[in-house]
């Protein structure tokens, strides 16, 4: 997938991503913590499975989404000042 030029997007569009991007960073941090809180819950009481490390690799994706948040808002604050 090839790179978007946040200069050229209208400030209107980058503020509406950035609350898009904020809601699905929160939701994914939150769901990455129920399932690691039910992975070890399930470890516990029937051994370790496949569904203990589905957490783990969810956290890539939270890392590259909080990341293009980070941009998205830096390149706001930019247009701001």
């Amino acid at each position: 997938m090839a790179q978007e030029d946040l200069t050229k997007i209208a400030t209107q569009e980058l503020e509406k991503r950035a609350k898009f991007m904020k809601i699905i960073v929160w939701a994914m941090a939150i769901s990455m913590v129920i399932m690691a809180i039910s992975g070890i819950i399930l470890s516990i009481k029937k051994g370790f499975s496949a569904l203990s490390t589905t957490a783990i690799c969810f956290l890539p994706l939270v890392i590259i989404f909080s990341a293009q948040l980070k941009k998205i808002t830096k390149e706001l604050k930019s247009r701001v000042n």
